[in-house]
């Protein structure tokens, strides 16, 4: 069904959307692969772009994978914030961000894009689109990631005139950083 078309949905099944989308997240915060499951259709396809290799999972086997290695990426102290912007019949749209358990530090940000079905009676999720906003965009992040590369050019005397020498530290600095972003 199109956005902004005529609902053919009944308001229940808007609820029972918008609910097993929710359930999707209880399951993460609650590290529960069976409830996990439950939410996700068999032929359920995910594509996320905050992951390393940009490639779709097709199938319930092959997402349920995915968000096991999130949840085991995440750790016990990281969790999901959600709040849901748009539901329209069987598609739910929720707004996210990663945060830190204990102190509520917002770690990341991004948007979901959920389709559903009813799967033999049961209302499953059919469909996920999992976009979140590079780490580099994130002000915080960046703005320590920009003084924490002036200290080290600083530190290594590029600003004094010594910037042939301190080429190697510099490039093995970036180095480091863009391994950093790419393997946390």
């Amino acid at each position: 069904m199109a956005f902004g078309s005529k609902r053919s949905a009944s308001g229940e099944e808007d609820k029972r959307a918008l609910e097993t989308v929710l359930k999707l997240y209880t399951a993460l915060r609650n590290r529960n692969i069976t409830e996990l499951s439950e939410a996700i259709g068999e032929e359920c396809r995910c594509v996320c772009n905050f992951i390393s290799i940009f490639q779709p999972f097709h199938g319930k086997k092959q997402v349920l994978d995915f968000f096991s290695s999130l949840m085991k990426h995440l750790g016990n102290n990281i969790e999901f914030v959600v709040q849901p912007t748009l539901h329209d019949g069987m598609n739910v749209g929720v707004s996210w961000r990663l945060e830190w358990k204990k102190t509520h530090v917002p770690l990341g940000k991004g948007f979901s894009f959920y389709m559903c079905h009813i799967y033999q009676g049961k209302m499953a999720i059919r469909n996920v689109e999992m976009f979140m906003e590079p780490l580099v965009h994130i002000e915080p992040f960046r703005l320590k990631l920009m003084g924490f590369v002036m200290t080290v050019m600083d530190k290594i005397g590029l600003f004094k005139g010594k910037g042939k020498k301190a080429i190697p530290y510099v490039l093995l600095s970036l180095s480091l950083m863009i391994a950093l972003l790419f393997f946390m």
